[in-house]
């Protein structure tokens, strides 16, 4: 039986996705909850913030000069030293995540130049990876979603453009199975995914503002029914702070950045394959 949070749980604000006036951050919540947490359970609760140490390791690693997301586990410095190859030799003995380790090392001696698109991919796979060690079966099934999510979603692009994704796709079994080898609009999963024609309908939205929120919406949704059962465990904080980061998405986001999203998608794409001529950013475009 999970240790009990009654005092946290009963004292976490209420959010509501898309609600641009929250007080409460990501930071705040990750400070209160070392006090609070025992040592298993703030581990967990951690690692969820590593994607924004993700985001700015794949930043520093191509020069991509992004503002650096202060929500990570780790300092600029931190990352930087990481990056360098003259600690190549010490970093097994470091405290970063064995999977960010095994990550730096394949990219820094890596033979063949790697784009910044398929680091992100390969880097997101190990993280998957990482989370499943924790053998928590709210957040494994969490991860599960996400990830089959995210393998619907690129899938469609695929099929959409003519593109191989099959590398692409993460992990295996049934779903990536029909994912790869099915020509029907839905991949024939009906039975085996409940939310498949809500997913490609939500792809088939032109908007791509819309479709993300209607992702999170699903999202949101899913956290929601999958924590109603624990009531003070680490799975409510979990799901709180999955919800928070989803918060904060919305409140950086506006009609305008969308665009620059949707551009931006198109542009790694457009550098990773091959599109037919009226797909492309320059397409239309005067010499």
């Amino acid at each position: 039986m999970g240790k009990k949070y009654y005092c946290l749980i009963a004292g976490l604000p209420d959010i509501v996705l898309g609600d641009k006036k929250v007080l409460f951050n990501s930071i705040i919540l990750c400070e209160s909850l070392l006090d609070e947490l025992s040592a298993q359970d703030l581990e967990m609760a951690k690692a969820l913030y590593l994607p924004f140490d993700h985001y700015n390791l794949i930043s520093l690693l191509f020069n991509q000069q992004k503002e650096f997301d202060p929500r990570g586990l780790f300092t600029l410095m931190d990352l930087e030293l990481m990056l360098d190859k003259k600690n190549i030799e010490d970093i097994d003995n470091s405290n970063y995540p064995q999977y960010m380790i095994q990550f730096v090392k394949e990219i820094l001696l890596a033979e063949e130049k790697i784009s910044s698109t398929e680091a992100e991919v390969l880097l997101f796979k190990k993280y998957i990876g990482y989370l499943k060690s924790f053998s928590n079966q709210f957040l494994s099934d969490f991860v599960d979603y996400e990830v089959n999510v995210k393998n619907v979603f690129t899938a469609l692009t695929g099929k959409k453009y003519g593109i191989e994704y099959e590398k692409e796709l993460i992990g295996g079994g049934e779903i990536v199975e029909a994912l790869v080898k099915s020509r029907s609009r839905d991949f024939g999963l009906a039975s085996e995914f409940d939310q498949i024609e809500t997913l490609v309908q939500t792809y088939e939205n032109e908007s791509l503002l819309e479709r993300e929120l209607k992702i999170d919406q699903l999202k949101w949704e899913y956290l929601d029914e999958a924590t109603f059962f624990h009531y003070f465990t680490i799975e409510k904080v979990l799901g709180f702070i999955f919800k928070q980061f989803m918060v904060e998405r919305w409140i950086a986001l506006d009609e305008e950045e969308g665009q620059k999203m949707f551009r931006k998608l198109l542009s790694e794409l457009e550098s990773s394959y091959e599109f037919p001529e009226e797909y492309k950013l320059s397409h239309g475009k005067k010499k």
